[in-house]
């Protein structure tokens, strides 16, 4: 390429999801006079896919008293939310309290803010709509190459692309099953769910619940079927008094079986003094990660096997308002869930059969729907995904799927490794892709503690 398409920064960042915008917020606060390129493959910078929604029932699944984006100061946010009330009006917030689960464009705004005003104190960003396709190693750097066939050249760089969206149902082209779709994100897509008919989301996740608050409202004719191996949804958030910590940093359990004994004895312990189980295993968030890293290999391979479903439901809760409405909907047989593994899919005119198996059971079941989303969760096996960045850190080994195959193999400090699991300076990464090393590594609360460290590497 020409030298009028490169461009030479001293940190690029791929991906402005919170993660990456509140990097770039770091260092430029910082004033260090650092050129920073942010580069976002979409139109919006500072929201990414889960601040992104213009629905304001998607609620935030955290506290607003507890969603500040700094690791020093969790109640930025709420404070922020006194000083806003356009925004909050603008979401439909009449009443605002510390424990409240607002909207989660609201806090969208609230980074596109943060970002704003670094940007005012400090020059040195650059934000590029564009999409990174490949990055090369050189002496002292990288060289990036995006899709408009600019390149860039950067000292440092951070990759916060974030999740990937979950494994297509067959091989074919998109076209041969148009009743499919894997982007519950998609205005487009909810829209033709609304229609009337019965649809079919697989899944019972977060992501389930947002596209079912989406639609139900809009939907005059059908039901809305849930369709997942556990048939696990969130739990409900719920006030509670906290819990005093049990577990020791120096003695954590080794193995599932005595996580859950421990945990299990606590749970007991804690309901006969009066306590919530919501606050026993909150009590575990700051051991979480320090426990995983505990576990052998073997054992997080049966904690995915047995228990990720079940801690997963109970950890990651969502708004207590969101589990009134499904509760509602299923009320009024609008929404109704199953369990079980599905066998096949057979278009059928212009319905779709879907076969499963409940669990513990031979027996075939069969729903008939018009149309399928699937909200199965992100594919983070890397050496499946059909991205074009990833595929080309693959090859050139700049990038390793960890053991597990949840995401990338990466070490302290927030580097990627490469298969011989060898930190390659001055790359990093953060969020979802280090759930392999971390496990709990895809809330606020753990995203704001990884994007200031990495600004502090970069800074040193």
């Amino acid at each position: 390429m020409n030298d009028q398409n490169s461009h030479q920064y001293d940190v690029a960042i791929v991906g402005s999801g919170y993660s990456g915008t509140m990097v770039a917020v770091h260092l430029l606060e910082a004033k260090r006079g650092l050129r920073i390129a942010l580069i976002e493959k979409g139109q919006v910078v500072g929201r990414g896919l889960a601040y992104g929604t213009t629905d304001n029932k998607h609620l935030l699944n955290v506290r607003a008293c507890e969603m500040g984006a700094y690791p020093d100061d969790v109640k930025h946010f709420y404070r922020w939310l006194e000083a806003h009330p356009v925004n909050m009006a603008a979401a439909g917030i009449t009443e605002l309290r510390p424990d409240a689960f607002v909207p989660r464009l609201v806090f969208g705004d609230y980074l596109q803010e943060l970002l704003q005003k670094a940007r005012e104190v400090s020059e040195g960003l650059e934000i590029i709509y564009d999409e990174v396709e490949d990055i090369e190693r050189l002496p002292g750097g990288f060289r990036l190459m995006s899709k408009k066939k600019i390149e860039l050249k950067a000292t440092q760089v951070v990759l916060a692309f974030g999740n990937f969206p979950p494994n297509k149902i067959k091989k074919e082209s998109q076209q041969d099953c148009p009743w499919f779709s894997d982007n519950p994100y998609s205005l487009e897509v909810c829209m033709e769910l609304a229609e009337p008919g019965n649809v079919l989301i697989i899944g019972t996740g977060l992501t389930s619940l947002d596209v079912m608050l989406t639609v139900a409202p809009l939907k005059r004719n059908g039901i809305i079927h849930f369709l997942s191996r556990g048939g696990r949804f969130p739990q409900p958030h719920k006030k509670y008094i906290p819990y005093a910590p049990f577990l020791d940093h120096n003695n954590l359990p080794k193995t599932c079986r005595s996580l859950l004994r421990l945990v299990h004895q606590e749970l007991r312990a804690g309901t006969a003094k009066g306590f919530d189980w919501r606050a026993v295993i909150d009590s575990l968030r700051p051991f979480n990660q320090a426990i995983w890293k505990t576990l052998p290999h073997t054992e997080r391979r049966r904690f995915l096997r047995h228990l990720r479903s079940l801690w997963d439901t109970h950890r990651h809760r969502c708004a207590p308002e969101i589990m009134e409405a499904k509760t509602q909907l299923e009320a009024e047989g609008r929404v109704v869930s199953h369990r079980g593994h599905i066998l096949g899919y057979r278009p059928v005119g212009d319905h779709v059969e879907v076969d499963y198996r409940p669990p513990g059971t031979q027996e075939k079941k069969t729903l008939q729907v018009r149309r399928i989303l699937s909200c199965a969760g992100p594919q983070s096996d890397y050496r499946k995904l059909e991205d074009n960045l990833v595929r080309h850190l693959l090859k050139r080994d700049l990038l390793a799927p960890d053991p597990l195959r949840m995401g990338a193999y990466t070490c302290e400090g927030e580097q990627v490794c490469n298969q011989a699991g060898e930190p390659i300076p001055h790359l990093y990464i953060l969020g979802s892709p280090q759930k392999g090393r971390l496990y709990e590594s895809i809330a606020v609360p753990e995203l704001r503690g990884q994007a200031a460290k990495v600004s502090k590497r970069i800074l040193a």
